[in-house]
C-alpha cells in the first residue's frame, strides 16, 4: 500500500515536473518564433502588428548585413571590418578557446583524478576557493600582465589566457575521471602502454562525449562574449560586439527599430543553432561507454 502512494506521489511530481518544462519550452521556441517573424517587417508593419505575421515581408536581412560594420582604429590606421570577417574573429576565437579551456581542464583534472599525489589534492582544492571566493577588481592587473606578455591585439593570445582549469567543469571531469573502471587502465598496462598511451587511447576516447559537451557549452559563452574580445582584441571585432555596436552604437534611422535589431540577432544565433543541430545526438548520448575488451 506504502508502495503504491509511493509511485502515486511520485508520478504526480513527474507529471508536474513535464507540464513545467513543457511550458518552458513552449515559452522560448515562441520567443524564437516572434523574432524571426518580426525580423521581416517593416518598421510601421511592427507598430501596427506587433505580435502576427507581416502583412508584407520584407527583407531586412539584406539591408542588416551591408550595416553591420565596425569602425576600427589601429596603428594610426582608420578601417572598417565588415560582418564576414566578424563571423570569422567570432569562430576563431570562440573554437580556440573553447577547444584550449576544455583541453587543459579535462587532462589536468584527469591528472588529478588518476594520480593521487598531494599536489592534486592542492589543485583540488585552490579551484575549489577560487569558485567559493569571490576575485573583482583584477580586470587592470589582468590587463597589464596580459600587455607584458603580448598577449593583446591577438586571438591566439585569448586561446592562452583561456587554458586555465579553473571553474566547476574541472570538477565535473575529475568525477567523471575517478569514476572510469580501473580494469581499463590495468589491461593498458599489462599490454605495455605508459602514461601517455593511456591519456590518449585510453581516457581521452572515454571522456570523448562529455569533451564535446563542455567544448560546445564554451564555445556558445565565447560566441555570445563581446568583453573579453572588446578589451584584449579590439582591431579584431566578434560579431556578439558587432551586435552590441548594432543596437546601441548607430544612430541610423534606417537600421533604427525592433525588425532590424531582431534580423541582426537571428543572424548572430543562427550559427550556434546550426552547431547544435549537427552535433546534438552526440552531445546528448549517454556518457559512458561499456564494456571491457
Amino acid at each position: 500500500m506504502n508502495n503504491l502512494k509511493m509511485k502515486k506521489g511520485r508520478s504526480v511530481i513527474t507529471y508536474i515536473m513535464l507540464v513545467i518544462l513543457a511550458a518552458y519550452a513552449i515559452a522560448l521556441i515562441g520567443v524564437l518564433l516572434w523574432a524571426i517573424m518580426t525580423s521581416f517587417k517593416s518598421l510601421d508593419d511592427f507598430r501596427a502588428n506587433p505580435t502576427f505575421l507581416p502583412k508584407v515581408f520584407s527583407w531586412n536581412y539584406g539591408i542588416v548585413y551591408n550595416a553591420y560594420s565596425i569602425q576600427v582604429l589601429f596603428n594610426d590606421e582608420l578601417y572598417y571590418v565588415g560582418m564576414l570577417e566578424m563571423y570569422f574573429n567570432s569562430v576563431a576565437y570562440a573554437l580556440g578557446g573553447a577547444f584550449f579551456q576544455t583541453m587543459v581542464t579535462c587532462i589536468t583534472a584527469y591528472v588529478c583524478a588518476r594520480y593521487p599525489f598531494r599536489f592534486s589534492k592542492v589543485l583540488h582544492s585552490i579551484v575549489i576557493v577560487t569558485m567559493i571566493i569571490p576575485v573583482v577588481g583584477n580586470l587592470v592587473s589582468e590587463i597589464q600582465v596580459a600587455t607584458a606578455l603580448g598577449l593583446t591585439y591577438h586571438i591566439w593570445g585569448t586561446w592562452i589566457m583561456k587554458a586555465n582549469f579553473m571553474g566547476l567543469y574541472f570538477l565535473v571531469f575529475y568525477e567523471f575521471s575517478k569514476s572510469l573502471s580501473p580494469s581499463y587502465f590495468e589491461a593498458a598496462r599489462i599490454d605495455g602502454a605508459n602514461d601517455w598511451h593511456i591519456l590518449l587511447r585510453i581516457a581521452l576516447p572515454l571522456l570523448r562525449n562529455l569533451i564535446l559537451t563542455v567544448m560546445l557549452i564554451n564555445f556558445i559563452a565565447y560566441w555570445n562574449d563581446y568583453q573579453i574580445p572588446l578589451i584584449y582584441i579590439p582591431n579584431k571585432p566578434t560579431i556578439s560586439y558587432g551586435m552590441y555596436y548594432f543596437s546601441f552604437g548607430r544612430t541610423d534611422n534606417e537600421l533604427a527599430g525592433v525588425p532590424m535589431y531582431m534580423a541582426a540577432a537571428i543572424l548572430v544565433v543562427v550559427p550556434v543553432i546550426a552547431v547544435f543541430l549537427c552535433f546534438h545526438k552526440k552531445l546528448l548520448g549517454n556518457l559512458t561507454v561499456g564494456g571491457v575488451k
